[in-house]
C-alpha cells in the first residue's frame, strides 16, 4: 500500500509539473500573439503556423541566437532579413541588432514565410524545409525527388526531417486545441 501511495504521489507531481510547463509555454506564446496575428493577417499566413515556427525556432525567446547566426524569435539569418527589409518592405534603416526586436523579427519572418508559401503553393512541408535548410537545397531536393512535397521522411537532411515533422505536429495540435480544421 505504501508503494502504491508513493507511486501515485510521484505521478501526481509529474502531472502537475507537465501542466505547469504547458501553461508556462502558453503564456510565453500569448505574449507575442497579438503581433503574430497582426502580421499573419496582413500577409495572409495562418498565425498558428507562425506560432508553431516560433516555438520550434526560439521557444519564444526574443534574444535567441543560433550557432549559425540566426537571430530572434523567428531565428532569421541577418542576410535574409536585410534583403526582405530593404527589397520588399522598404525598411532602409535595418540593422542586425534590430532582429532582437520582437515586432520587427516577427514582421520579417512572417513575410519570409509568405514568400516561401507563394513559391511552393502553400505546401507546408516545402515551406518549412526551406525555412530550415535553405531555398536552394529544397529546390534541388524537389527536382531530385518530388515526393518530398508529401513525405518529409524523404528529405536528405535528418535535421530538416525532424524540424518539419516537429512543427507539423505542433501546428496540428494547435489547430485542434483552437478548434480549427483544414478546409
Amino acid at each position: 500500500m505504501r508503494v502504491f501511495k508513493l507511486v501515485l504521489g510521484l505521478c501526481l507531481i509529474c502531472i502537475l509539473l507537465m501542466i505547469s510547463y504547458i501553461l508556462f509555454n502558453v503564456n510565453k506564446a500569448l505574449k507575442y500573439y497579438p503581433v503574430i496575428e497582426q502580421y499573419s493577417m496582413e500577409y495572409k499566413i495562418d498565425p498558428l503556423f507562425i506560432t508553431s515556427i516560433i516555438r520550434a525556432e526560439s521557444n519564444f525567446n526574443p534574444n535567441a541566437k543560433s550557432k549559425k547566426g540566426a537571430i530572434g524569435l523567428m531565428q532569421i539569418m541577418p542576410s535574409t532579413a536585410k534583403e526582405i527589409a530593404q527589397k520588399y518592405l522598404n525598411i532602409n534603416d535595418f540593422s542586425e541588432e534590430k532582429l532582437y526586436e520582437p515586432e520587427l523579427n516577427i514582421k520579417l519572418g512572417v513575410y519570409y514565410v509568405k514568400i516561401l508559401s507563394e513559391m511552393f503553393n502553400n505546401n507546408t512541408n516545402l515551406v518549412l524545409a526551406s525555412y530550415n535548410a535553405g531555398l536552394g537545397n529544397v529546390q534541388k531536393w524537389q527536382q531530385e525527388n518530388p515526393i518530398i512535397e508529401y513525405d518529409p521522411e524523404e528529405m536528405p537532411f535528418k535535421e530538416t526531417k525532424n524540424y518539419v515533422s516537429k512543427i507539423n505536429r505542433f501546428y496540428n495540435t494547435l489547430k485542434i486545441v483552437c478548434n480549427r480544421r483544414e478546409k
